[in-house]
């Protein structure tokens, strides 16, 4: 397996990080290339912040490397600048060869890898990376990130030891379904999307209750806001802890739906003299919302969760004669069915896409197999050819030189001949006479 390491390093960490991911792929025998990206103007730590902010882009070096088809694995490596470094990402630009590609992505921080997930930092690195990577077509397996200041999560650590290995062997596993990968690449998106739906919807509500805090009456009360608050935070926090460490990625439809259908229910029992009738029309809203992501099950379970909120706010609400159950209860059934039915065939649309994409790249793999092994043939062949060329150009050189020195010899011979010939003829003539 051939590998590639292509990484920009302004401090030095990450390009310890890369001789340390090197140094593993060597030690299970793989042959392992870097390129180091180099800017063709290196800035300042605030240099580097101007242009990321108002120019976002760089000019590089040209690099030795332009084309990475020939290789099995294409790793890069970035320190982190909430968002991929852009020396990184404009050679990502300029090189050729990523599409179908397996992609690992190497960074380096300065404070603890895990809390930087939760300050935004590495949810944004991870994003550009992501979206630069997708436009290339590649296939993104593994991440890792350590820290190039702290000792006890840097690459030296045992911590850090472990998620080298463990990077190494992601990427040393080869894909067996496209189909599970695509899909699991969906969930991380629509994990993501979440993610930034609810930080603006925190912050965006957090203002809302400052300024309506002046207001009198006041539209909630600072307790009712932070029970709310405490709701879609909680969602929040647990879906960026399943991004950080990549496990049990679906979890985060059904929790971005509990916050949702939760939160809308207290935020209705807070305004109850505000609503009426309308109120109903939120959950179907939130079933719409949901059937953008194409997944049925999340639909009925938002479908399942929205009626036992429902029957929790007809016992609670105060205003028994706003919600009617013989009518609010069918409709919601109706609309989470007709909803289903649309996200079941757009489900059915994209994965047999994928099915089809799926066989299409096994069908391109086995021909790239048998054209590999075939042009193995051939040169063989040829090659076999070639030596039995030259072992007949050998005898007949043999036999060329045999043939020179019996000609050599006959010649020699019939001169004799002649010559006696010639003798013979004189010592007649010198006896007749």
């Amino acid at each position: 397996m051939r590998i590639l390491l292509a990484y920009y390093s302004k401090w030095g960490g990450t390009e310890k990080l890369a001789e340390a991911i090197k140094k593993e792929f060597e030690g299970r025998g793989y042959s392992v290339d870097t390129e180091i990206i180099k800017p063709k103007k290196e800035h300042s730590f605030f240099g580097w912040w101007n242009i990321r902010i108002f120019k976002g882009d760089c000019d590089i070096q040209p690099p030795k490397i332009r084309d990475v088809s020939n290789y099995d694995v294409v790793c890069f490596g970035s320190p982190n600048w909430t968002r991929v470094s852009l020396p990184v990402a404009r050679y990502i630009e300029e090189i050729k060869g990523l599409r179908y590609k397996n992609i690992g992505f190497f960074s380096t921080t300065a404070f603890i890898p895990q809390i930087e997930w939760y300050v935004f930092s590495v949810y944004l690195l991870d994003l550009t990376f992501s979206s630069a990577i997708n436009k290339k077509g590649g296939r993104i397996i593994g991440n890792i990130l350590l820290s190039s200041i702290l000792k006890n999560w840097s690459f030296k650590s045992e911590y850090g030891k472990n998620a080298v290995k463990k990077f190494c062997d992601k990427l040393e596993t080869p894909i067996y379904s496209l189909k599970s990968y695509f899909l699991e690449q969906k969930e991380i998106e629509t994990t993501r999307l979440f993610v930034v739906f609810f930080s603006i919807f925190l912050i965006s509500f957090f203002i809302f209750q400052i300024t309506s805090s002046s207001l009198n009456p006041k539209i909630l009360t600072w307790k009712e806001f932070f029970s709310l608050f405490s709701i879609v935070f909680f969602a929040y926090f647990a879906m960026l802890t399943i991004l950080a460490g990549k496990i049990m990625v679906f979890l985060g439809k059904y929790l971005a739906s509990i916050s949702l259908i939760s939160s809308l229910t207290i935020l209705i029992l807070f305004l109850t003299p505000s609503l009426g009738r309308p109120i109903v029309l939120g959950y179907v809203l939130i079933f719409i919302l949901f059937s953008f992501f194409r997944d049925i099950k999340t639909v009925f379970f938002t479908a399942g969760f929205s009626i036992l909120s429902y029957f929790y706010l007809f016992i609670n609400y105060p205003l028994k004669g706003a919600l009617l159950p013989y009518l609010d209860l069918p409709f919601i059934l109706l609309s989470a069915g007709i909803i289903g039915f649309i996200a079941k065939n757009l489900q059915n649309h994209y994965i047999n896409l994928l099915e089809a994409q799926e066989e299409i790249e096994m069908a391109k793999a086995a021909l790239e197999i048998r054209v590999q092994a075939r042009t193995k043939e051939l040169k063989e062949l040829s090659d076999r050819l070639e030596v039995d060329v030259q072992n007949r150009t050998k005898e007949l050189q043999q036999k060329i030189e045999e043939l020179e020195k019996f000609s050599r010899l006959a010649v020699g011979r019939e001169l004799k001949m002649i010559g006696l010939k010639e003798e013979i003829k004189k010592l007649k003539e010198e006896a007749i006479k």
